[in-house]
């Protein structure tokens, strides 16, 4: 126990450490693409200023999520403190919005009332720059987040990646401003605007199975894995939740109905345990209801209970 304990904290601690990396690169494009939009009166490097300073928050955000998924189960959260990573996803996708409402305001604003702006080379120099910031950083804390199974770092790395693509549309946008194609930086603007939006989308949906408890691993694959143990008769009511790192898992297991309760559960279930162990890596629990291995308990999922949780009735 003390060794999985110690497992995932260092897991939680490199996460935390791409993170703060990756804040202060961020950061600094943020503040480059800022102080350029201020030099050169531009509303679209503007614009992907914020949508780096969304990244930013992200990180912090981020940072403050695995602090508190790092403490052990307690009394108040017997099942652990994991899900704080996921909010911490939903919050970074509040805080995106909050950016996509004001760069979408703007853009509209200077839709309408296009303004002259000047760019230089170095302006331009210094737009591909970034954009080399955002490509390391994707690259990065993508390979980081599939390592360490993170969906806060793949969401966060999801939100660089459009970085991209927005910065190398917003440098082309600005080039032709220069040329004197005024009303480009209302349009590239609202394209900003709306690649925040399905950034947002997608962070979103990234949370939604794990909060909503969402079916971790396949019935019949840990069917197939029970059945594998001699003594197991059957297995139904499949359910698991949480993270593929970090799981639950409830089913129902038959028995001979002959066999003592001593050894339906100091054997049977606990070579069961060892195996689905051995087959999920990230499984901190097996609840099992043994079952006897009868016409009634094969065609029970949830008897008692069914009216209020029909799940697993057949």
């Amino acid at each position: 126990m003390k060794a999985i304990n110690m497992e995932r904290t260092d897991r939680l601690a490199k996460i935390s450490g791409v993170l703060i990396l990756t804040l202060i690169l961020n950061f600094s494009v943020c503040v480059l693409k800022v102080v350029l939009g201020l030099v050169t009166g531009s509303l679209t490097i503007m614009a992907d200023g914020l949508h780096s300073l969304g990244d930013s928050f992200s990180n912090v955000i981020g940072i403050l999520g695995i602090h508190f998924a790092q403490k052990p189960p307690d009394k108040k959260f017997p099942y652990g403190y994991e899900k704080f990573e996921t909010i911490s996803t939903l919050i970074i996708a509040s805080l995106i919005s909050i950016t996509f409402f004001e760069v979408m305001k703007n853009g509209v604003e200077r839709l309408l009332h296009p303004q002259m702006v000047t760019i230089s080379p170095l302006v331009i120099l210094l737009m591909l720059v970034s954009i080399g910031i955002n490509i390391f950083v994707v690259w990065y804390e993508g390979g980081a987040g599939k390592k360490y199974k993170s969906e806060l770092l793949f969401a966060d790395s999801s939100e660089t990646k459009s970085d991209i693509v927005v910065s190398i549309a917003v440098t082309f946008g600005v080039y032709l401003m220069s040329r004197g194609v005024t009303w480009l930086d209302g349009v590239i603007t609202l394209l900003v605007g709306l690649m925040i939006l399905r950034v947002i989308v997608d962070t979103i949906k990234s949370t939604i199975k794990i909060l909503c408890d969402g079916q971790v691993v396949e019935p019949d694959e840990v069917r197939k894995v029970v059945l594998g143990v001699s003594g197991a008769k059957f297995c139904h009511a499949i359910r698991s939740r949480g993270r593929e790192e970090a799981f639950y898992l409830d089913f129902h297991l038959g028995v001979n109905p002959k066999m003592v309760i001593e050894k339906a559960h100091d054997d049977i279930c606990h070579r069961v345990k060892l195996a689905l162990e051995g087959k999920y890596p990230g499984m901190k629990a097996a609840h099992i209801h043994i079952e006897p291995n009868n016409a009634a308990g094969r065609s029970r999922g949830n008897s008692v209970f069914a009216e209020k949780d029909p799940y697993g009735m057949n």
